[in-house]
């Protein structure tokens, strides 16, 4: 197989990056389902305040037709059916989108169900098109949705004021209103408006909202899980992503390789230019490793290799779906890759920051371990001292080299911790 081929990968297991993007959708779902238990408790209270009150005082409700109570109860039933549907069974869908496309849709329909029975052109209830707006900024993953479920809830309401109008659908009478004006074109019109600018205001405002929280995030988590100098992820992620990648190819059944690198002789080219130009070094060889993995092909496109500052001189980098045999080809391309390019690179490096022009073209190579789950190890910390051991194997040889490997796997460390 000639892996040096495969810039991308497709494979019927998910990445661990998907896995965490379904995680992150499914995190955001639950929240708008416990805010709609919410909702739904509050209408309910307010149907039933209300009805109570008036019973008090002994206000004549004559006027309420009795389907004002039936369809609103039915809608509000439904909407608690549903509701349920998606807290239990949200775990079980693979695709999301279409799962929250179903929700909002369902939700437009709620809304204008009872706003049609609670007055429809004098309804109080029309800023209930707002929330689902803003639960539309929440779950879903284009901006451009969020503005499609605010255009949807206008063209909803527009529809039912237009129906109630023409008499398509019989308007409903409500106490304590101006019943003429539910039959004023004019005042129909003005409604729709108002709702239709108000309701894309809150998409436009919280979709700003909404991208400068998600940036910020981004930022943060760039803080984070980045090493200042190389922009290579830190060994603190590298920790943690090699044990979601070990988990997941447990899980599926997949194999996982572990190349450790270390640069030769780099002390020696740090006393020979001086720490700054060591450090140009560092990033000119990460660009290296970058421009050599692989990444999805997808939206949001992510890598598939993760590549890993692990420490001082010393690089690592996660290989999925990727066995032993495999991550040596991938090994010895790179390997050749850093010391062709990167030492004519590093000239051009010294000659700005020494003033000099060099004699000779840095001598710029590195010192490959390979480990491979499950051939060489079956734990974390394992497969990193499998790697490590044949890095320094070829540290000791001749360098410039890439070794696979010889650790049989033990499944001591695996049963203690289990």
């Amino acid at each position: 197989m000639d892996f040096s081929k495969l810039k991308y990968i497709s494979t019927d297991a998910p990445t661990t990056d998907e896995l965490e993007l379904l995680n992150e959708s499914r995190v955001r779902i639950a929240q708008v389902i416990r805010a709609r238990w919410i909702i739904l408790g509050i209408l309910a209270a307010y149907g039933a305040v209300p009805y109570a009150i008036f019973q008090y005082y002994s206000i004549d409700l004559g006027s309420i037709d009795s389907l004002q109570f039936v369809f609103p109860v039915i809608a509000w039933c439904a909407m608690a059916t549903y509701n349920a549907f998606f807290l239990y069974f949200c775990q079980g869908f693979a695709n999301i989108r279409p799962l929250n496309q179903i929700q909002l849709l369902l939700d437009l329909l709620f809304v204008t169900v009872v706003i049609h029975y609670s007055g429809g052109a004098v309804s109080w209830f029309w800023p209930m098109y707002l929330v689902v707006t803003l639960e539309s900024i929440l779950v879903m993953e284009k901006y451009s949705d969020t503005f499609a479920f605010a255009l949807g809830a206008s063209l909803a309401y527009g529809g039912l004021l237009q129906f109630e109008f023409y008499g398509i659908i019989p308007p409903v009478s409500m106490p304590f209103e101006n019943l003429s004006l539910q039959q004023t074109l004019p005042y129909g019109v003005t409604k729709w408006a108002w709702v239709t600018i108000t309701n894309m205001s809150v998409a436009a405002i919280g979709v700003y909202l909404m991208k400068t929280i998600r940036q910020r995030e981004e930022r943060l988590n760039k803080l984070v899980t980045k090493d200042n100098l190389t922009t290579l992820y830190n060994r603190a992620y590298f920790f943690y992503r090699l044990n979601s990648e070990i988990h997941r190819a447990k899980r599926y059944k997949r194999p996982l390789s572990l190349l450790i690198m270390d640069m030769d002789n780099f002390k020696k080219f740090n006393d020979r230019y001086g720490h700054l130009v060591g450090d140009q070094l560092l990033r000119v060889l990460s660009n290296t490793i970058r421009s050599n993995i692989r990444y999805s092909v997808g939206k949001p496109s992510y890598e598939l290799d993760i590549p890993c500052r692990y420490g001082g001189d010393e690089f690592a980098i996660i290989v999925p779906e990727t066995t032993s045999a495999q991550a040596m080809v991938v090994a010895e391309r790179l390997r050749k890759e850093i010391h062709v390019k990167c030492g004519h690179e590093m000239m051009a490096q010294i000659q700005a920051a020494t003033g000099s022009h060099p004699l000779e073209v840095p001598d710029v190579t590195v010192s490959v371990g390979v480990a491979s789950f499950p051939d060489h190890a079956l734990g974390t910390e394992a497969l990193v001292k499998a790697a490590d051991d044949a890095m320094y194997v070829s540290k000791r040889s001749e360098k410039d080299k890439a070794v696979v490997s010889e650790t049989a796997p033990s499944l001591v460390p695996e049963m203690l911790a289990g």
